[in-house]
């Protein structure tokens, strides 16, 4: 390794023959070595970490603890302690070279001197490593290690923020350097400590890859609710599945996609982000014809600059949210209950509604008849809904597919005749669902009504 050239380079241009001999004759040895910064966190000196110049190394007596000697380092983190006494010592970095934000490295603990002898070792400093859970409380600007697991990859063309995993808790990682990170590695992070969107997340980080696909990562299957909330807070960076919305206030923030999945009375905000290339089939639409099946996504708050923080998901591939164009099939009957009557009699009127095999709830269906001009209205009832006589239109709400067809039963005085007469009930479009089946939309009362 380049420490191990340097330090022999070092030493031997330190020392010459006279000093062996000298320290021969005054029985000392000399400790070498070099001083380094642990930038990959794994705890040796490697390629790539970076040498620790100008720091003070101290030699301290095992017996005593006393400093008994010092050196400084040089521009390659390279030290050289002369005439060593003979003994057991512990070899150090002083105070000043860790300040308040590294941690000294594990050594090789004692070193004993011997004549003549040159002892080298190598002293590292490093950034506190931190349990995921723990960075997540740990003071802002402080840089530390941790590990996860990785929840996304990090594009070179996105946006640089990637989520980690825990053994208990999420974390995001913004402004990420470019890595070949995938979902399910296991990953080392350097990283300082920040507060973003009003939640704590790692910033600046670099990655170091640890175990190639190490886990299979599952999203938590969560409500509408508790994604909006994401749980409490508890669910902040986790990867999550919703299912079942319907799609709601659709818009563009600069190139990306936003809507809102809604449940009851709850809703998450969605986000496509453009540099994925996320096109859902059927496509998002601001209408309420498509719904959303499933959606597969991360939870990232976002404070709307009031101080509320909300959670929005970002789906991470078109793979991972299922659309699909919501359909039924309301079937519409109409009948006398005679067909026959004079002037003065009493007949009804009996109209049905039934979502007859559509795959999914009909919502907000409306009915629509007209009386014959021979028949004067007296009343209603309906097992759903209500009936206005003024407009002549059923307001039923929602039928779900398969349950028995709903009835409206009108009650008439016969006024007019005579003839035949009939009357036919007219479904009103409907909004939020295809209708795949309008031949059984309207239903007529043939062969109607015979007044004597």
């Amino acid at each position: 390794m380049w420490a191990a050239v340097l330090l022999l380079g070092a030493v031997g241009s330190c020392m010459s023959a006279t000093d062996v001999d000298r320290l021969e004759i005054t029985s000392t040895g000399v400790v070498a070595g070099v001083a380094f910064l642990d930038q990959n966190g794994n705890g040796a000196l490697d390629t790539g970490d970076a040498p620790l110049e100008d720091g003070v190394v101290q030699l301290v007596s095992q017996g005593t603890q006393a400093v008994v000697a010092e050196a400084t380092t040089d521009s390659l983190g390279v030290f050289v302690v002369e005439n060593v006494a003979l003994g057991s010592y512990e070899v150090r970095l002083g105070s000043a070279v860790l300040g308040d934000s590294l941690t000294a490295l594990s050594t090789t603990g004692t070193v004993t001197i011997e004549l003549g002898d040159t002892t080298v070792v190598s002293l590292g400093a490093s950034y506190p490593h931190l349990a995921l859970e723990d960075v997540l409380t740990a003071t802002p600007g402080q840089r530390v290690f941790t590990a996860g697991i990785a929840l996304t990859t990090r594009p070179n063309n996105g946006d640089g923020l990637v989520f980690f995993k825990g053994a208990s808790a999420y974390l995001r990682g913004t402004n990420v350097d470019r890595a070949p990170v995938a979902p399910g590695d296991s990953v080392r992070l350097l990283g300082r400590v920040t507060t973003s969107h009003g939640r704590p997340a790692l910033d600046a980080v670099t990655p170091f890859l640890l175990v190639s696909s190490a886990q299979l990562v599952l999203p938590v299957d969560v409500s509408i609710p508790l994604a909006g909330e994401a749980n409490g807070g508890a669910l902040d960076a986790a990867l999550v599945r919703i299912q079942n919305a319907e799609i709601q206030d659709t818009s563009s923030v600069g190139n990306d996609k936003h809507f809102w999945a809604h449940a009851g009375g709850d809703s998450v905000e969605v986000v496509l982000r453009s540099f994925l290339g996320i096109s859902p089939n059927p496509p998002i639409r601001p209408d309420t014809v498509v719904a959303i099946s499933q959606a597969v996504g991360l939870l990232s708050p976002f404070d709307d600059g009031s101080g509320n923080v909300r959670w929005r998901l970002l789906v991470r591939s078109a793979s991972e949210i299922a659309t699909v164009t919501k359909t039924a099939d309301v079937g519409v009957t109409a009948a006398f209950d005679t067909l026959q009557a004079s002037a003065g009699d009493t007949v009804e009127i009996r109209i049905t509604a039934r979502n007859v095999t559509g795959t999914h709830t009909a919502t907000a269906v409306q009915v629509a008849d007209t009386i014959p001009s021979a028949l004067t209205f007296l009343s209603s009832t309906a097992t759903k809904g209500s009936y206005d006589e003024a407009t002549r239109l059923w307001t039923i709400g929602d039928l779900v597919p398969g349950a028995v067809a709903d009835t409206l039963r009108i009650r008439a005085e016969v006024t007019g005749g005579p003839g035949t007469v009939g009357t036919t009930a007219r479904l009103r479009p409907l909004q939020r669902e295809v209708d795949t089946n309008a031949s059984n939309n309207n239903g007529s009362t043939a062969p109607g009504l015979t007044i004597s």
